[in-house]
């Protein structure tokens, strides 16, 4: 049996927590790295995951990409291009990041 050395799931008082628990169907987040990031996020700079878009199943993918086409008003093509080449990120303060105990001991 694999065992995870970690997990991330939403933070359930985050304003954007309905948006992404309706995209990854549970409040488990699939990212690459348990270590947030700063990135620029419109006008500021924040900490965040990046997604792990290779872990989604079809429907999260295909709920991820028409909320992108929405909400940055971009064609399905550029979409897809854009999350195949650069991926996605999600907030720092929308998820919280818990590790197994027995890795460190």
């Amino acid at each position: 049996m694999t065992r995870k050395l970690w997990m991330a799931h939403l933070v359930k008082d985050s304003p954007r927590y309905r948006e992404w628990l309706h995209i990854l169907g549970s409040d488990e987040v699939p990212i690459t790295n348990p270590r947030p990031m700063a990135a620029q996020l419109g006008p500021e700079l924040t900490e965040v995951y990046k997604l792990d878009l290779d872990r989604f199943e079809r429907n999260q993918m295909q709920r991820l990409t028409d909320f992108v086409m929405q909400r940055f008003q971009q064609p399905l093509r550029e979409v897809r291009g854009t999350l195949e080449s650069e991926g996605f990120p999600i907030r720092a303060c929308d998820v919280t990041v818990s590790y197994e105990l027995r890795a460190f001991l």
